[in-house]
């Protein structure tokens, strides 16, 4: 190359724009938000439309953030994953009229199988109608008809004012009266979900050897001769055999699928770092349906703004900021899990199949729930895992927020498979809520400012990790914890809401589960729990370890200071 060239290659460099440094906003986190909160999402449950739908979303914020895919192509990790049930090949449903008519419903738009369901293959017998199908002591919802060897229709929807009727309860007393199945119509609640979902919670015991499928509201006026709003509201009484036969092919098998992390990588600039790794992760799936850990068991979409919609906005929010600043001596790897709400299932693969990456990765930092910020306060839990956490967390400053540490490892969130291969991990939580597990947890219950506050939070402490020459080391002595929550997993259900920021003396209350067992003895938010039975609860470990002496049914004392005075209270614990 002569001299000019070189001299103009020179004048070029120099004049180039200077890398333009990304701002986090809270404008692009509420996008993000929105996005996979949205109906159209459906809740994001793993193996369903809504989990590729945000995957293919995240993927393509990664790849215009500039990551790089790595050794995952199109940003992918796969695993293999089971959740609930799916209908069996060669469903058919067919109504045969008295009057010689016949109509034919199509699988997945007109009728679906419950779980639980027998496999059948053209059993076919008279349609009974039965209301809301309930035997108790006080009534008989069969009175007058014979249901021997015949399928029974029943309202799947609650009428107004009436008790839940459980699609168990309803499949039990079926069986009891002889039937050969359960034809269940219309949707569980109003708005919800035409059909039934494959879940457990919506279907019927497998034992039974009982055909159960639930047919769309819109054949009511064929079936019975009434609108379906008409029939949910007044039913039909007394109960009636139909003029309708109906032939069955239907069954279920374990839905088995590969489960989507989302995977991108952001090299490191120092020759003698870059081979080392920082791993920033959330998940991004959620309940779809209710299928799988809702709170309220109703068949709505649960939509998982906060969780976990609001971490993994973090995720792809520092992707963006940290790959224009390329200012990362380590490599950075972006991922955000799918299969968390099944048990972890998504970041225990990841681990699983890297091993040679976990021992070259000095740190892990996990998002999940940091949407609902109050107070100006979040939590950054796991901190026993490395003896430097303390001191790197301590000198953040971020405008607004206060970082409370808490020392030990919760097990309920994609860090935990990090942590079991000793890699030092911190969990930023902004604490539970009412809507936590429900359908109500929405984009509009988002503290996208107290988000941003904590994101930028992250940013700061992930470049403390990455400034520092050495690895974190693992401390031998990280307190493994038990589930943060409301008493779910350890046998017993309270539905205590604590503050994750609190501080002592006890554990503060944020509030308490609706029509749960602290509601009923009275439990508020602003009591500071200080004692149940014989345990002093003295922070949140002591709390989750207080659950190992209770018993569903069995009331303790719960004592409490509330406004200053201490207050004994009775609660019964329920079952999980």
């Amino acid at each position: 190359m002569t001299a000019a060239p070189i001299l103009w290659a020179l004048l070029l460099a120099q004049s180039a724009p200077a890398q333009t440094r990304y701002d986090l906003n809270a404008t692009a986190l509420e996008q993000h938000v929105r996005f996979l909160a949205d109906p159209a999402q459906e809740g994001r449950l793993t193996l369903y439309p809504g989990e590729h739908k945000a995957a293919e979303y995240i993927a393509k914020k990664f790849r215009e953030a500039g990551l790089q895919e790595g050794p995952n192509p199109g940003f992918l990790h796969e695993y293999d994953i089971t959740i609930n049930v799916r209908p069996t090949p060669g469903q058919a449903l067919k109504l045969t009229f008295d009057d010689g008519r016949t109509v034919e419903l199509t699988a997945g738009a007109d009728f679906a199988p419950l779980s639980g369901t027998a496999t059948v293959e053209g059993a076919t017998g008279k349609l009974v109608f039965v209301g809301q199908g309930l035997v108790t002591e006080e009534r008989d919802d069969y009175a007058g008809v014979d249901a021997t060897g015949k399928f029974v229709l029943v309202l799947r929807t609650q009428r107004e004012g009436e008790p839940r009727v459980t699609p168990r309860q309803v499949a039990m007393a079926a069986k009891a009266k002889g039937a050969i199945g359960v034809v269940m119509i219309g949707p569980q609640v109003e708005g919800g979900s035409e059909l039934p979902r494959p879940s457990r919670p919506s279907g019927v015991p497998g034992d039974l050897n009982l055909a159960a499928v639930g047919v769309s509201a819109r054949f009511s006026e064929a079936i019975t001769g009434m609108e379906f709003a008409a029939l949910n509201s007044v039913g039909m009484s007394p109960a009636r055999e139909l003029p309708v036969s109906l032939t069955l092919s239907t069954g279920t098998e374990p839905n088995k699928g590969r489960g989507r992390n989302v995977i991108g990588y952001l090299p490191g600039h120092d020759p003698k770092l870059k081979d080392e790794f920082i791993v920033i992760g959330a998940h991004y799936d959620h309940l779809g349906w209710g299928e799988v850990g809702s709170r309220t068991g109703r068949e709505l979409i649960h939509f998982g703004a906060d969780d976990n919609a609001s971490g993994t906005s973090g995720v792809i929010e520092l992707a963006r900021y940290f790959a224009s600043t390329k200012s990362n001596r380590r490599t950075l790897v972006f991922q955000l899990y799918s299969g968390e709400e099944v048990g972890l299932i998504g970041s225990s693969a990841w681990v699983r199949d890297n091993s040679e990456k976990i021992a070259r990765t000095t740190a892990m930092i996990n998002m999940d729930m940091i949407g609902r910020v109050r107070e100006g306060k979040v939590s950054a839990m796991g901190t026993s895992s490395s003896v430097e956490w303390e001191k790197l967390l301590a000198g953040i400053a971020v405008p607004g927020l206060t970082v409370n540490q808490s020392p030990a490892i919760a097990t309920n969130s994609d860090h935990a498979a990090f942590a079991r291969a000793q890699v030092p991990i911190v969990f930023f939580h902004s604490g539970l809520h009412e809507e936590y597990h429900t359908e109500k947890d929405t984009a509009d219950t988002i503290n996208f400012e107290g988000m941003l506050g904590t994101v930028r939070a992250v940013a700061e402490l992930v470049k403390r990790v990455d400034a520092r020459d050495d690895r974190l080391a693992w401390n031998p002595e990280a307190r493994m914890g038990q589930r943060q929550g409301q008493g779910q997993g350890r046998g017993v259900r309270l539905g205590l809401l604590p503050d994750m920021n609190g501080t002592g003396p006890g554990v503060l209350l944020q509030g308490v589960a609706t029509d749960s067992p602290a509601a009923k003895a009275g439990l508020k938010a602003g009591d500071r729990v200080v004692k149940i039975g014989a345990a002093e609860v003295k922070d949140m470990e002591s709390l989750q370890a207080s659950f190992a002496g209770l018993r569903a049914g069995q009331a303790v004392e719960i004592v409490v200071i509330r406004n200053g005075e201490r207050l004994t209270l009775s609660i019964t614990p329920a079952a999980p």
